[in-house]
């Protein structure tokens, strides 16, 4: 009996303690899975190179002329071969399944990125960029790490797959981690001693900014991703003239001043298609465009012959509040033109149009769009 009492009692201890276990194991799978789960839980970036830069010939090299009036037909791109000073990297992998992991408000890893948000550092002037300093990750930061070889692969894809197409109200990734990043970047390679690892940094910097604009979907990103490429080259440009290398300073110079044309004619083409200006709200709180024709074929125009996808994406935007607001019979006309661009051969315009076609606006959502 007693004998049996014993092996009831030691059976007793090991069930206990393999309840234990288990229990431990399920607690750290949900941890893991939880928002702000640690980084060595995520998936490791594929395998990557960097191809070195194309060669440039500088007698074929030009300057774009942006304020010329044939540029009004020009995509908003950058006209010099930005493989000759920072190419992209040969990673098979999306890029943006990495990046959207951290998107507001609900970010699987959110909180990993206000963690490296609140880690920042003052780091000391950086070129035009930030003449007052900035605050930037420090340079062995576990998540800008982490980040860079994701900056390797040759594609960053977040629409419809990883983020929905919701008009006005579509998801973007977190642009203020992507754009710490990138000021991290510069002050990391600014403050390195060899002229290589610096190169690697601010290269790294517009690789990010490629990537950001590639998918020419949502201006927001564009906006942000076309700072990178400057600051990056204007880094570049900055450490080549300090060591005497004349013929990348001059390359990195071109693309650098490229920048700012291409920023105000977002600016300017934006403008030529905003409604802000038509709302009218009368006493009863009923809300209507009060548009003019003319800005009506502006909106057209922009929504099928622009040569950029986000342009032609913001207009078919403004033409759901216009199928919803507008006068008769340009309501209609709005109408007949969003569901055209929902036949469109590109996914993601016609994704977008028939969000538009299916969705009604509540008063919240205007309130949100024209108070």
């Amino acid at each position: 009996m007693t004998d049996n009492r014993d092996l009831a009692a030691r059976v007793g201890v090991v069930l206990a303690a393999a309840v234990i276990v288990l229990l431990a194991g399920l607690l750290g799978a949900r941890l893991l899975a939880a928002p702000g789960a640690s980084a060595s839980a995520a998936p490791a970036a594929p395998a990557a190179s960097v191809p070195a830069p194309r060669p440039c010939d500088l007698s074929q090299l030009e300057l774009p002329c942006w304020g010329c009036l044939w540029a009004e037909k020009w995509p908003l791109q950058f006209r010099t071969d930005l493989d000759m000073l920072a190419p992209l990297g040969t990673g098979p992998g999306n890029a943006a399944t990495w990046f959207a992991a951290f998107r507001k408000p609900d970010g699987p890893r959110l909180a990993e990125a206000n963690a490296a948000l609140a880690r920042r550092v003052h780091h000391a002037p950086l070129l035009p960029m930030a003449p007052e300093g900035t605050d930037v990750l420090p340079p062995d930061d576990p998540l800008l790490a982490e980040a860079a070889p994701w900056c390797d692969q040759a594609t960053m894809r977040f629409y419809p797959d990883l983020l929905p197409l919701r008009g006005a109200w579509t998801p973007i990734p977190n642009l203020l981690l992507a754009l710490t990043f990138a000021r991290s970047w510069i002050a990391r390679g600014s403050d390195a001693p060899n002229f290589d690892d610096a190169m690697a940094d601010f290269r790294r910097v517009i690789r990010l900014g490629r990537l950001l604009r590639q998918e020419d979907t949502i201006l927001i990103s564009d906006l942000i991703g076309l700072p990178c490429i400057r600051w990056g080259a204007e880094a570049i440009y900055d450490r080549a003239r300090k060591e005497g290398r004349t013929d990348l300073a001059l390359l990195a110079a071109v693309v650098a001043g490229e920048g700012a044309p291409q920023r105000w004619l977002t600016a300017a083409r934006v403008t030529a298609i905003e409604l802000g200006p038509y709302a009218r709200r009368a006493a009863d709180g009923t809300r209507t465009l009060d548009l003019p024709e003319a800005r009506f074929e502006a909106l057209k125009d922009a929504a099928t012959k622009s040569p950029d996808r986000r342009f032609r994406l913001e207009a078919a935007i403004n033409l759901h509040f216009v199928a919803l607001l507008g006068p008769e019979p340009m309501r209609a006309k709005a109408k007949e033109l969003l569901v055209e661009l929902s036949r469109s051969e590109d996914p993601i315009v016609a994704a977008n149009a028939r969000w538009g076609l299916d969705t009604p606006l509540d008063d919240e959502q205007l309130k949100q769009v024209f108070d």
